[in-house]
């Protein structure tokens, strides 16, 4: 992703047309989701909205065109100029999107404690924070175009940048630190009260951060001062997501918390868990993964619409790319806006397709057409269900061929 199209991906108002895309009606998320029809970082874009409003994915099945086997991920995936990057525990692999090869690896001595997130991509440069360092690496190769040390030995989360792309935002213990991208120079830093652990979202002039302990902070993006602080009544372990005025975070107590950009709770709503792979938006609806179900909520109130049963617990936050929302768990899911088939509130199969990959689908990523997903399978196909006879594969999936 370039800075050009990052700039247009905060300023400008995404509108449907292409091919695949869902037709005249306007969505307002689409301008905190931005146009990048890659996935650049862990939650597509600074907002953290997953959504791809102008993409195209498949729609009626998927054929895997990749797999390659790797360790259990230890967080999301981001894909941008034709690598995906994957945080396997003390590692981050570069793997070629069009092979399936892993073409470097930002930590081949595995000398970080764990990685959490895939970096932050743009202009050619992988932005990673991992052993207590946050990292600027090429994209081509994985040489190190700077480093800054943290003083506190917690910061693991992907960077989020600001507007233009000049600048990079990034938390590590209760520090929230602004950087020059080009540079790595510190340009500002700000304590909170409590560890951020989560990734950052940022809409121009803002910061938002969220802390372990359920504290959401609003930071002005020019120094660091505090507009505004909420407390929300239980821990939280979800990136806070921004759209179209509201600032979405999953809480511990099972609900899920819209707050305006003052930082008043406008509403709450039970999903029966707390969202911790994050929270997508799109077409005035917010999705969010309890645990067990992905749940769709109106926007405005925060009423139920549906929810879908995931067939497993983890996190399977979603994805959505134009009209249909992907999941995971026992099998992907792709799913029109509405659901699917179902009575009432209670979705039972998706509208669009199910497939069978393996054991368990953890999270997946959308980019350029085609999904990447983590999948544990079976080594042997007749062989137990024990932890000895399952692998993790990163696969590559695209739309199914009509012959």
């Amino acid at each position: 992703m370039n800075r050009r199209s990052y700039v247009a991906a905060l300023g400008t108002a995404a509108t449907a047309g292409l091919a695949g895309c869902s037709g005249s009606d306007y969505d307002a998320v689409a301008a905190d989701a931005g146009d990048a029809r890659d996935w650049p970082m862990p939650g597509h874009d600074a907002a953290n909205t997953r959504y791809i409003p102008e993409g195209t994915a498949p729609r009626s099945g998927v054929e895997t065109v990749w797999r390659t086997e790797v360790l259990m991920p230890t967080g999301p995936p981001s894909v941008a100029e034709d690598t995906v990057f994957l945080p396997v525990g003390n590692d981050v692999l570069a793997v070629d999107a069009a092979s399936g090869e892993i073409r470097w690896r930002a930590d081949p001595d595995e000398n970080a404690a764990v990685y959490w997130s895939a970096p932050t991509v743009l202009d050619g440069v992988a932005y990673l924070v991992g052993d207590d360092a946050l990292r600027a690496l090429a994209v081509d190769d994985g040489t190190e175009q700077w480093r800054y040390e943290f003083d506190d030995p917690t910061g693991y989360l992907a960077p989020t940048p600001g507007f233009g792309g000049d600048e990079l935002f990034v938390a590590a213990g209760e520090t929230v630190y602004r950087f020059d991208t080009d540079t790595g120079d510190l340009e500002w830093e700000r304590d909170v009260f409590g560890q951020v652990r989560q990734t950052l979202a940022y809409r121009p002039g803002m910061v938002f951060a969220v802390t372990e302990g359920g504290d959401v902070y609003a930071l002005a993006d020019g120094d660091g001062g505090g507009y505004w602080r909420t407390a929300l009544p239980d821990m939280v372990q979800c990136p806070p997501t921004f759209a179209d005025g509201r600032l979405y975070v999953g809480c511990f107590d099972g609900n899920l918390y819209a707050l305006n950009e003052r930082g008043a709770i406008e509403w709450s709503t039970d999903i029966g868990g707390f969202a911790k792979g994050g929270i997508g938006a799109a077409h005035d609806t917010v999705y969010a993964d309890g645990g067990r179900s992905l749940h769709a909520l109106d926007a405005e109130t925060g009423n139920k619409q549906w929810a879908v049963s995931l067939g497993t617990t983890g996190d399977h936050p979603p994805v959505i790319v134009d009209d249909t929302v992907y999941t995971g768990g026992a099998k992907l899911r792709a799913l029109k806006l509405g659901g699917g088939l179902g009575v009432g509130g209670t979705r039972i199969e998706p509208a669009r397709f199910t497939a069978d990959l393996g054991e368990y689908v953890g999270q997946l990523v959308a980019a350029d057409g085609s999904l990447y997903a983590a999948v544990e399978v079976k080594r042997d196909p007749n062989g137990g269900t024990d932890s000895d006879n399952r692998k993790t594969e990163l696969q590559r999936l695209d739309a199914q061929s009509s012959g």
